[in-house]
């Protein structure tokens, strides 16, 4: 339940609380090319150095001076702005907030830079970040190359998705906290009770401190004092990104629905979305394979607990599964008119629902995400809605002090992180061993000795030579399993130094994972409070297309 309002009351926003100043906090960049990490997909790969297989599949490439003739483009197909911003105006007021950025929103050369994730409790894994560091600082590059025009960032709430278990947790390095809910339908509709007893444990892990305090006011202020999952999220990002202009947008509301109706209509009736995702997956398929599937019909029903496909049948009637619900032709039409909230896109519909009520010119999305994306140009076509600039989000890997100080007392530089982990653990092994951990020299003399053999048992019966091959590929196995078994004998006496490997890699591969993956914010906002989001928006380059590994220092404040 919300917290009364003289709780409330007595509670200071997160954004109005001042920072705390003693110290700052320095990130330093380290640009590393996404095909020289070994975690990104080909597909990613070949987008980036703008391979010819992908050309058929996007519009423009991100690069700044593509956006003056896509904003052209979108500004003829654009005429949704006052309905836009009285919807966005009332999501914000009905919340009890002021909508950043609307009244920019409302001149005729103001565009959007969009980036969206599912409403994840306390922003789920720290990539939700970065998608928006990215969009805010994708405006900031674009004002400066355009000063005629006006770029708000904006996030897009995936309020519609009911795909609870990925939306539900959180992780820090001290453990994972899950929300646990009987509900059903989308999650951003969801009630968010039984928050408390979470707020006590993060409480309790978080300990004292100034930026532990700033959190956990931050997550009761949220959780504990809206209706919905979506206002929650609302609260948190704009707690976060208000000061930096971010829009928050929730495509679950009767007014933005109405501008999307139309086409609802058509993908209802003429069944579009499908046929344009089959006549593009082949050809994508051949190279790279496909992420989404398509549907005869990308829109579910939506409706309080509920969110199920609709169907159309053999007679012609729309059915939505799971569900009593039947409509004729003509009841389903009425519907769509009278409760354009009652229908949700699917994955397939979302991109295209979000770029007709938006006057947007780029989307911010992670490698799978631009990898259906690539499925959908033939979509916008099909609608007539201009096709978006598709922008890799930055990634980041944070180095702290103590990662670096094990990298230090294991002699690692930056080019390790990245390096296969067995190689280099085991190259730390033979650097620190005072004995020869392999037989090379031994491998060379029996290599010899077997050449010797098989020049003699040649001479006198060429078809034993294939025998002295066979002995002397045992005799390799052996030598083998004689270099594995030193290895491991090592590894017993190498303890602390294996030991404070393994730390080192934990630290930057988190249960063997991407940081960005794996921990929420929570972990980073800890040591460096606010820093933590203005220095890497200060820092990274929403251009640059490449991985970046970032040092972060604390400093005396000056």
């Amino acid at each position: 339940m919300p917290l009364p309002n003289s709780d409330m009351a007595q509670m200071r926003t997160f954004a109005e609380m001042e920072p705390h100043t003693a110290e700052k906090t320095s990130f330093v960049l380290t640009e590393i090319p996404y095909a020289d990490t070994g975690q990104f997909s080909r597909i990613v790969r070949d987008y980036l150095r703008r391979d010819e297989k992908l050309r058929p599949f996007y519009g423009r490439f991100p690069a700044p001076d593509q956006f003056g003739a896509q904003s052209e483009e979108k500004g003829r197909h654009y005429p949704h702005r006052k309905a836009l911003t009285a919807a966005l105006g009332a999501q914000y007021a009905a919340a009890g907030l002021k909508c950043p950025g609307l009244d920019i929103l409302q001149e005729a050369k103001a565009f959007t830079v969009t980036t969206g994730h599912q409403v994840c409790l306390f922003t789920g894994p720290v990539y939700f970040i970065y998608k928006i560091i990215t969009a805010v600082k994708t405006c900031r590059v674009l004002s400066e190359t355009y000063p005629s025009a006006r770029f708000v960032p904006v996030f897009w709430m995936a309020t519609e998705d009911h795909d609870f278990e990925e939306a539900n947790h959180f992780a820090m390095r001290s453990g994972r906290f899950e929300w646990e809910s009987g509900q059903g339908g989308a999650v951003g509709r969801m009630r968010p009770e039984g928050m408390e007893e979470l707020a006590l444990s993060l409480e309790q892990t978080l300990g004292t401190g100034y930026n532990a305090g700033a959190l956990v006011r931050l997550f009761r202020q949220a959780y504990l004092g809206h209706d919905t999952v979506a206002a929650a999220t609302r609260y948190l990002v704009h707690s976060l990104f208000g000061k930096y202009g971010v829009i928050c947008a929730d495509g679950d509301d009767p007014a933005l629905k109405a501008l999307a109706a139309p086409a609802f209509r058509r993908e209802l009736f003429e069944g579009l979305a499908e046929k344009a995702v089959n006549e593009t997956d082949p050809a994508l398929a051949r190279h790279y394979g496909t992420q989404a599937h398509a549907r005869e019909i990308n829109l579910f029903y939506l409706n309080e607990g509920l969110r199920e496909r609709i169907v159309r049948g053999e007679d012609g009637r729309f059915r939505v599964l799971n569900t009593d619900l039947d409509f004729a032709p003509e009841e389903i039409e009425s519907l769509l008119r009278d409760h354009p909230e009652r229908f949700s896109p699917n994955v397939i519909l979302r991109p295209l629902y979000q770029e007709i009520i938006l006057p947007n010119l780029a989307y911010v999305g992670g490698g799978g995400e631009l990898a259906y994306w690539f499925q959908l140009k033939g979509v916008f076509g099909a609608f007539d809605i201009p096709f978006p600039i598709l922008m890799l989000r930055n990634s980041v890997l944070i180095v702290d002090a103590e990662t670096r100080d094990l990298a230090g007392k294991l002699g690692l530089d930056d080019a390790a992180v990245f390096a296969e982990a067995d190689l280099t653990e085991t190259r730390l092994l033979r650097r620190e061993s005072s004995a020869v951990l392999n037989l090379d020299d031994e491998r060379d003399r029996l290599d010899a000795v077997f050449e010797d053999i098989r020049k003699h048992l040649g001479d006198i019966d060429f078809t034993l030579e294939r025998s002295v091959g066979s002995a002397h590929a045992r005799t390799e196995r052996v030598v083998k399993n004689l270099e594995k078994k030193m290895l491991r004998a090592e590894r017993k006496r190498q303890e602390v130094l294996l030991d404070r490997f393994a730390r080192w890699r934990e630290r930057l591969f988190p249960g063997g994972a991407l940081q960005e993956r794996t921990l929420n914010m929570a972990e980073f906002y800890l040591p460096y409070g606010p820093d933590f989001i203005a220095g890497l928006t200060e820092a990274l380059d929403p251009f640059s297309f490449q991985f970046s590994l970032v040092h972060a220092a604390k400093e005396k404040a000056g």
